[in-house]
């Protein structure tokens, strides 16, 4: 999957200047405080706290707001569909909160410009929702059970040809049905899950940074920090205390 963010901005509303909406690009929206309801191609919702809400391309859409609403408006284009629904609900809170404190983080008059960084918060964004809400589409026993290994076995490190072989298919074979059943590759999966453990145990346990790098399969502290820094722009120390 391709993802171009356009634009990201967080606004504040207590009412939509325009009510009925058409957009010439998808946009997607994160709501952070309060509530708004949304009717389009026939279905009608609320979107709470920590949902989020596609405003399709090309498509009119009505909504209004129930509760005064801060959100981030993230409009992008994709060589697929990024959501598979207008009413798009992550079922982990704890990673959604992470990524608020990002978001958050980057409104400080320091980063206000840094656009390549909500740009990767978009993608992760895109990436918790689709390893949450694609796989229930599909059955796919092989991959299932290379998934619960790679997630039992992180802190070891991973070797996808091994995982590829003990799923009983070929290389290809593995890869391309991975990708079609959790619409990653299981590369980006495992730098996504690495990802997520890492900034869980770097904002809820005191463990060293160093302890931390083994649990998540990394052979040091060097390569891990070099990892979390590519994909955050910021060292594990530093969201360490940047975490509320």
């Amino acid at each position: 999957m391709k993802i171009q963010l356009i634009a990201a901005q967080k606004v504040n509303r207590n009412s939509f200047i325009m009510e009925d909406f058409l957009g010439s690009d998808d946009i997607f929206a994160l709501v952070r405080e309060g509530s708004f309801c949304m009717e389009s191609e026939g279905k009608s919702f609320t979107v709470k706290k920590n949902e989020g809400a596609l405003f399709k391309k090309n498509t009119l859409c009505h909504r209004w707001v129930r509760e005064p609403i801060v959100m981030y408006l993230f409009r992008y284009k994709s060589d697929t569909h990024a959501f598979d629904s207008e009413h798009v609900i992550f079922k982990d809170q704890t990673r959604l909160a992470t990524t608020f404190a990002m978001l958050e983080q980057l409104d400080c008059e320091v980063f206000r410009e840094d656009f390549e960084y909500r740009s990767r918060l978009f993608s992760d964004l895109v990436m918790q929702y689709s390893m949450e809400n694609r796989q229930r589409h599909s059955v796919d026993e092989p991959i299932e059970r290379a998934i619960a290994h790679i997630n039992r076995s992180l802190h070891k490190g991973t070797r996808l040809a091994r995982i590829g072989e003990e799923s009983g298919l070929s290389y290809v074979q593995f890869l391309r049905r991975f990708k079609a059943f959790t619409g990653v590759s299981p590369s980006e999966y495992i730098t996504a899950l690495r990802l997520q453990k890492a900034k869980q145990m770097l904002t809820d346990t005191d463990l060293r940074v160093k302890d931390i790098a083994s649990a998540c399969g990394f052979e040091n502290e060097y390569y891990f920090s070099n990892f979390f820094k590519k994909h955050t722009s910021i060292s594990p120390s530093a969201f360490r205390a940047s975490s509320p």
